[in-house]
């Protein structure tokens, strides 16, 4: 079984409480970005430690009222919904991908559906997940190392979900698209034939105009961690 040390949670089931359980006990550590309907639920853990703040990242859990996920989502229309949402056994495979995620030491889910909701993951104080079944041990619910990278697409979350995740070291450069480097040309033109004080951060402005719209272009191309990563690092500068 998956030890359960604190520089290797990754892959662990965990129990996120609901909200004012968390109010209640911890009001300074409740998490942000979470809709109301996310608590009192199931999380994946895929980060392998935990930030300078002691948070872990985790994936949402779901069972759609103990429904099939061709229940919530019907139509062939529908596909793009299904896809980030991984299946857990003893849950039937995906309908559109045939990804099915596995437990170690072959334990099934104690629902006939559970889902991991693999489009982002959220930030949460380790200290406030509880075990999944409070009677058990922390570690009894793990995916195997196979199901964990296949959901994680072998990235290594504590480097690439965001700047809190991410180990000491250089700050990662982006990459300059043409058009954009084209448009920086045009501002630093533009700041050599103008006088004012301003003219300074006119390039950088029009750089980021452009940086923006460009990663707005693509983003539709990018998986949604790699998308959110790109542009929280353009948000925060």
């Amino acid at each position: 079984m998956l030890g359960c040390s604190l520089t290797n949670l990754a892959a662990q089931i965990r129990w996120l409480p609901k909200r004012e359980k968390i109010l209640e006990e911890s009001p300074e550590h409740i998490p942000s970005g979470l809709d109301s309907d996310a608590f009192g639920h199931p999380v994946l853990i895929v980060t392998r430690g935990m930030d300078e703040k002691d948070r872990v990242g985790v994936f949402l859990m779901t069972s759609f009222n103990n429904r099939n996920i061709l229940a919530k989502f019907p139509s062939s229309s529908h596909r793009r919904n299904r896809e980030p949402y991984w299946p857990i056994d003893p849950t039937p495979k995906h309908p559109d991908t045939g990804n099915l995620l596995k437990l170690k030491d072959q334990r099934l889910m104690d629902k006939e559906y559970s889902y991991v909701n693999s489009q982002t993951s959220y930030p949460v104080r380790y200290e406030i997940l509880k075990p999944y079944k409070s009677i058990e041990s922390e570690d009894d619910w793990v995916l195997e190392e196979e199901s964990y990278k296949k959901i994680t697409k072998g990235r290594d979350y504590d480097r690439l979900h965001g700047r809190s995740w991410r180990r000491g070291g250089a700050e990662p450069t982006l990459p300059l698209p043409e058009p954009v480097k084209e448009r920086e040309r045009e501002g630093k033109q533009a700041s050599k034939t103008s006088s004012t004080e301003e003219t300074p951060t006119l390039a950088e402005a029009i750089r980021e105009k452009y940086m923006r719209e460009y990663y707005e272009e693509i983003k539709d191309f990018l998986l949604w961690d790699d998308y959110t990563s790109l542009f929280s690092f353009w948000h925060d500068r």
